[in-house]
Order: C-alpha cells, then structure tokens, then sequence
C-alpha cells in the first residue's frame, strides 16, 4: 500500500478507528481534535499513587536512574560514597567496591558513617573516594553548588561523580516535602556545571517525553509502563538529568 494511499485512509477512519489504530503503533502521529479526548482513567485529578509508583511496581523515574547507573557500572569501584543508603553501590559495584561509605543528613540514620549537610560537609576528607553516588539529591540542599563543590574536593583524581536530578516530578509528600526546593532541567544543569566545573570534565544527558511525564505523574508503575515509549526522547519534557563528572 503506498504512502498516499494509506494518507487518505487515515484521513477519512473515524476516530475511533484512528484511536485504536494509535494504540496498536499502528497510527502512531494520531492527535484527538479539541473536545475529542478520551480521558480513561486519567481523568481523575488523583494520582494513582501518592507514592510516587513505589506501590506500583516502583516509579518511572528509576527506570532512567538505573539504566544510567547500569551504563556507568565500571566507575562504581574502589571506595565508594552514597547519599542515604549503599543500595545502587552494592547492586552496580558489587565485588568491585572495597569499601562502602554512606552520607546522611540526620543523626543517628541506619548505616551511615558519615552524618552531614553536604553543602557544609568540611568534616568529610579530600581526595578520599573514588566514586560518589549521588541520586535525586540536589532538590534538597537550598546551596546545591556548594554541595557539588564539596562532592568534587573528595573525589580522588580521576574520581567519578554520578549525579542524577528531577526534572518534571511530584513532589515529595512526607517529611522531606518541606526540604525539596528545587527541580531542574538539562539547560540549568549544563550552566551550573560548566561554572563550576571544566567543560571538558562532565557530560549532561536527559531523558523523557509526554509519555514517561504523564506516567511518573500520575503514579504509574514503571511495570505497568511500555518501555519501548519511556525510550523516546522529547526535549520538551526532560523527566530525569544525569551527569557524569571525571575529576
């Protein structure tokens, strides 16, 4: 069938033709005209998890964080330091870590060995880790430069940075709701970086489209996703910013 033929059959199928033809990749440029809209189960103005998705078979945004930290896995090695927990250092590390460090805000917080704002983290060594995780992080340091500043004083020469940051997100809604200050993009990323940091040293990368953003919104699980749509890129919605940094 030949490309204009194909036009004029698109053209004149009603919608709900066009519709399910969508649904089936088959019609993939469908657009509904105005009033057209079939909302589904989107029409709710609640979200299918307030929890992010981690109720649902874990949230959208992971599926980039993970994907990236699996990208990166050889770099997670040697003396490691995360935020929070060692969970991406043990599962991306694994038998290449010797040693496993973990940074926390609050005292007291199980497995930590080091307690700390990092955006006033002196107390923490120089030149000391070879790799430093740091995951949906900067949205709750108000001085995040500070932060990645301190990040890039305890990096070993040719240390690693894995930073990953929130573009379009809920917010989280439990203790931490009054700390997250912040979202960014890959624009705002590449200009804190490159004010930082040397040009040459960081690579900025994000990811997302309608599709992952309407999903990580409203709660989606990432196992009830098509993951083949969460791999198109839309510059339009950047979901999750990733950057690798070489000291």
């Amino acid at each position: 069938m030949n490309n204009s033929l194909k036009a004029t059959l698109k053209r004149h199928l009603p919608t709900f033709m066009k519709r399910l033809a969508n649904r089936f990749n088959l019609y993939p440029e469908f657009v509904p005209a105005q009033g057209k809209i079939n909302w589904g189960d989107f029409k709710s103005g609640k979200p299918f998890s307030n929890d992010f998705g981690y109720d649902r078979g874990g949230p959208v945004d992971r599926y980039y964080i993970e994907n990236f930290l699996e990208t990166e896995s050889a770099a997670i090695k040697g003396n490691v330091l995360e935020i929070a927990d060692n969970a991406y250092t043990l599962k991306y590390g694994g038998v290449k870590v010797t040693k496993s460090d973990v940074l926390h805000v609050n005292e007291g917080a199980p497995g930590a060995t080091y307690i700390a704002d990092l955006s006033k983290a002196d107390n923490l060594p120089s030149d000391h880790f070879d790799c430093i995780i740091l995951t949906q992080t900067l949205q709750f340091i108000f001085d995040y430069t500070s932060a990645l500043k301190h990040c890039y004083r305890m990096l070993k020469k040719d240390g690693i940075l894995l930073v990953t940051v929130p573009g379009i997100s809920p917010i989280e809604g439990g203790e931490w709701r009054k700390n997250w200050l912040w979202s960014f993009n890959e624009a705002s990323m590449n200009r804190v970086f490159s004010e930082l940091f040397p040009v040459d040293s960081f690579t900025v990368q994000a990811y997302g489209n309608i599709y992952a953003a309407i999903s990580f919104l409203h709660g989606v699980g990432i196992v009830e996703t098509d993951k083949s749509k969460l791999e198109v890129r839309d510059t339009s919605y950047d979901v999750v910013i990733t950057i690798r940094l070489k000291k």
